[in-house]
Order: C-alpha cells, then structure tokens, then sequence
C-alpha cells in the first residue's frame, strides 16, 4: 500500500495549464537572419496584458517554449549625435564662491534666468602670485543635455597639474558636489604630449562651477566648451479616447475605466466650445488595495489642471495636454470640477502614451509568436540590457534590433488565462503523514502481538 502512495504522488500534477496566456501574435521578422529583433507593442497588446510591468508579454518559439525576451512598456528617449557647443562662463574669486555658498549676491540674471555679469569678477587668471579663480558657467537651454566639459587653455603648451571640485545648482544658491576632485593634466616631454582636459559630466542642473584645489599655478583660460547630447523622442503619440461613466457625476466626478495596462504620460479633455473649467484628476487600479484592505484609494495626480476650449470666428482652440510626472498604468480615472468651475457635461478624457516595445532573441524554430495576458507570471525577463548597450557602443547610440511586426491577434487561452491558480496540494507532506500514520500502526500492531505471544498458558484443571 505504502508503495502505491508513492507512485501516486509522483506522478506529475495535471491541474496547471499547458497553455496560460490569453491571445497571440504571429511575428513577421524583417531579416530572416538578425539573431536580435525588435516588435513595436499595439493597443491590442496592452489591452490583452494583466501587470503593470507587463511580465506577462512574452515571445515563444514554434514549439510554444519562451526565448530571451525584454518588454518595454513605453517608448524610451534615445540620445541623438553628440555636438560641440562654445559655454558662456565667468571668472569669480574663491571668496565670493564661498560666502555662505550663495552666489545670487554676486551675479546678475535675466528674467530668464540666464546670468549676464558678475560683480567683482576676476578679469583674466596666470598672473605671477594671482590667486586661481572659481569658474562658473551657465548652461542655459541645454541644462541636462551636456556630457562632457573641455577646458581650452590659453597657452597650450603649459606644463600643469591641477585640481578642481566640480559643483551643480539650479538656483546659484544650494550647491551639489558632482566630482569632488577633477584633475586637468598638460604635460610636455621631447615631443610627447600627455593632455587630459575633458571632464565627464551628466547632470540635470543648470550652473555649474568648477572650485580651485590649490591656490594657484592656473594659465589663463581661454574658453570652455560643452559635448551635448539632444534627446531623439522615440515613437509617436497614442490616444486613448474615454467617455465618463453614466453612473458618475458632477459632484462626485466623472469617472472613466481604461481597458488596459497603457503608460500614459499624457491627459487632455475635450470641453464643449467656449467653456473653462479647473479639474483635480484621479487615478486608481484594483491591484492597490485601500487602507480598508478592500475598495482601493483615489491617488491624486495634479490639482488645478485649467482647461479650456474656444471657438473664435470659426476657429477651434484648445488648451494643450498635461504632462503626467511619470508613467501611470491605473485603469480608473476621475476627473473632479474645481470649486467654482461648473461644467455643462461630462467631457472626453483623452489619455496619451508612446508604445513600447518588446525585445527578442531568434532562439528555437521559427515562426515566433508574441503572447500576453496571465495572471500567473513571475517577475522575471532576460538580462539583454547589457548585450544591447555593448552593440549599441560598437555600432553607434542609434543601432536597433532588426525590426518585427505584430499580425493579426488571436485568442490563445482566453479568459481562463486572468484567473490565478489554485495553490497545488502538498502531497508530498500528505504522503508523509499517511507513512509515519501506517509506521506508527505498524510498531503497535508488532506490539501487541509480541506481547499476546509472551503471556503464559493457563493450567488445565
């Protein structure tokens, strides 16, 4: 008995499904032989996915089994071709960098916030017992553009060895250090040349500074200049278009329901011609439980958004869309009238998102196919990453997989696929009990019989 136990235990669970996820995509590769290929994510695909990070998007060969994939849930921003700018910069004394690290007393701003003199600046530096000076520049625009800052010196054939803290702020009153110790290198020695004068640099601030070590031995400067790095938006906008749900209301707001995991990164509504109204916008989703364990909170996302619609002889204006401060994948919405903002119906929530996509290796047979929505996915992807940003330092920021196209979707499992599995049983600890339950019986029943054959027999009379 206890053997057939075993064997029943061991036998593997057919409970689990062989096949969990709810529709499929067949891929169209564009080169047969890429070994690496990139498919753009539709609508379709994120109305399918279940998690936010959408784990469950997955790629498998013909024989259903899951190659090296990595999703990305919206489009990522790609730097574009590096170029060289002239930066405006001024020639400051240590004392004045550091009075109470506020340079606002010293330099003079624009509305604009671009800095157009300096009081008490220093006029030139590599004066005999001349004091180095603090250097600060002004970025302007290009604030979280620049890469790399160059030091162009006066006298290129200088011998020098020298020492700068480089600084960040965006108010010229608060200051980051960003690299507590530069070093800028100019040697000479029978016709070699040991140069080191660029300083790696990636900061979002605006005015940077570059502090002395030492008190002096700095030649004149003659200028800086800046390696930026312009940001190429990938992929155009998508819209999702929503109207308010019919139980919601003005006073209450209205409330809209998003069929999907879309990262939305833009609002916009549109309002009957001639109207202004000041909105409060929501957000929730039934994966973040309440304080109540239950019915989930409205999280809120931006109060006093004004917006508004005019029709002026014939013409239609609008108020632009409002930039979300990150990727929000909540599938509920409200939208909820400021006091004293009345309007007369429930307008059309707009929601924008850039598609993401999906990255994949040719492993197994083809033809390959996209599947997604389950609820039953671990958090796991494979680390493409690092083999993406070498091939990208090897053939240019620009270089892409080969491109894949999703066909025409197709149901897979369906519905059975968003309904999370049962925990299976533990026969393994059931079948354990059961043995030491039968070995226990067994001692007892060995026992009692020893003890039966041990009693004397009674005498005959």
């Amino acid at each position: 008995m206890i053997k057939r136990l075993l064997w029943l235990a061991l036998l593997p669970l057919s409970a689990q499904a062989a096949d969990d996820f709810a529709t499929q995509w067949p891929l169209q590769l564009s080169q047969p032989d890429a070994g690496a290929y990139r498919a753009s994510l539709d609508a379709s695909v994120y109305n399918a996915a279940h998690w936010r990070d959408l784990r469950d998007v997955r790629v498998v060969d013909a024989d259903g089994k899951p190659v090296a994939s990595v999703v990305y849930a919206a489009a990522t921003p790609l730097s574009g071709p590096l170029r060289t700018v002239e930066l405006q910069w001024f020639a400051l004394p240590v004392t004045a960098a550091n009075a109470d690290d506020d340079l606002s007393v010293v330099v003079q701003r624009d509305t604009s916030g671009k800095v157009v003199s300096v009081r008490n600046s220093v006029a030139s530096a590599g004066a005999v017992g001349a004091a180095d000076p603090v250097w600060l520049v002004d970025l302007g625009d290009d604030a979280g553009k620049l890469r790399a800052l160059s030091v162009d010196w006066a006298d290129a054939g200088a011998t020098l060895d020298l020492g700068y803290r480089l600084e960040g702020s965006d108010d010229l009153r608060g200051w980051q250090v960003l690299d507590p110790q530069v070093r800028l290198v100019q040697l000479n020695n029978q016709g070699r040349e040991l140069r080191s004068n660029t300083i790696k640099v990636e900061t979002g601030l605006r005015y940077l500074r570059l502090v002395p070590l030492q008190r002096s031995g700095a030649p004149a400067l003659r200028g800086l200049r800046g390696e930026m790095a312009d940001v190429v938006v990938a992929g155009d906008w998508q819209w999702q278009e929503l109207k308010a749900d019919a139980a919601s209301n003005v006073k209450d707001g209205y409330t809209y329901a998003l069929q999907g995991r879309f990262p939305i990164q833009r609002l916009d509504v549109v309002m009957p011609a001639n109207s202004a109204v000041s909105w409060s916008v929501f957000s929730r989703d039934a994966d973040r439980p309440g304080a109540d364990g239950s019915t989930p909170d409205w999280q809120l996302l931006t109060r006093g958004w004004n917006a508004w619609s005019l029709s002026e002889a014939g013409k239609q204006q609008r108020s632009a869309p409002l930039e979300t401060s990150g990727i929000i994948t909540d599938r509920q919405w409200r939208l909820l009238a400021e006091p004293g903002s009345v309007p007369s119906e429930a307008p059309l929530l707009r929601l924008g998102y850039r598609p993401g996509s999906v990255v994949f290796l040719a492993q197994g047979r083809a033809p390959y196919l996209l599947v997604a929505g389950s609820a039953n996915m671990a958090d796991t992807q494979a680390a493409l990453d690092p083999m993406l940003d070498a091939l990208r330092a090897r053939n240019g920021a620009h270089w892409q997989p080969a491109v894949a196209t999703l066909g025409a979707s197709a149901a897979r499992a369906g519905d059975a696929a968003y309904q999370p599995t049962k925990a299976p049983r533990d026969w393994k600890n059931v079948l354990l009990w059961v043995i030491l339950v039968l070995g226990a019986a067994a001692v007892a029943g060995f026992a009692f019989s020893l003890l039966r054959s041990q009693r004397p027999d009674k005498k005959e009379t």
